[in-house]
């Protein structure tokens, strides 16, 4: 095994918004009012999300530079799908994302090959996709060079 790195996170709740504390970071996690809450944070499912396309980044950025990759900047969005039902108690549902879409915008002068290249590397270690895909999660990734506006 190699080196191993643990993460801790602290939470305070109050009705559906919970306060957290990673070391010095912060973040507020609250539901709409649709569901319950006040609309103050993002919604939990939403921050997931985004801690998705967060560490894709970040596993992008590694990545291109050990593979000598010219990554000049990279945009993301994220949705995923959930039937509402298995969070409402339906145990037929599933309470997790359906299906989730990952597109990406490359900045960069390199050549698609490469992009699906650096994609596929990035797929194969970055640990918030690969715990939603290794967990049967449907999981789409499609990384496109970005068109230059003249």
């Amino acid at each position: 095994m190699g080196q191993l790195m643990n993460f801790k996170v602290d939470g305070t709740g109050a009705g559906m918004r919970l306060d957290a504390i990673a070391g010095k970071h912060t973040i507020a996690i609250d539901e709409p009012v649709s569901m319950g809450g006040k609309d103050s944070a993002i919604d939990p499912l939403s921050a997931f999300l985004a801690s998705l396309i967060s560490c894709e980044n970040v596993m992008a950025q590694l990545i291109a530079q050990e593979m000598k990759f010219d990554l000049n900047g990279i945009s993301f969005t994220v949705e995923g799908s959930i039937d509402l039902a298995g969070l409402m108690g339906d145990l037929s549902v599933k309470p997790y994302f359906q299906q989730v879409t990952v597109k990406a915008s490359v900045v960069t002068t390199e050549s698609q090959e490469r992009i699906d290249e650096l994609q596929n590397a990035v797929d194969m270690r970055c640990p918030v996709f690969r715990t939603m895909k290794d967990a049967g999660i449907p999981i789409e990734n499609q990384w496109k060079k970005k068109a230059v506006t003249v």
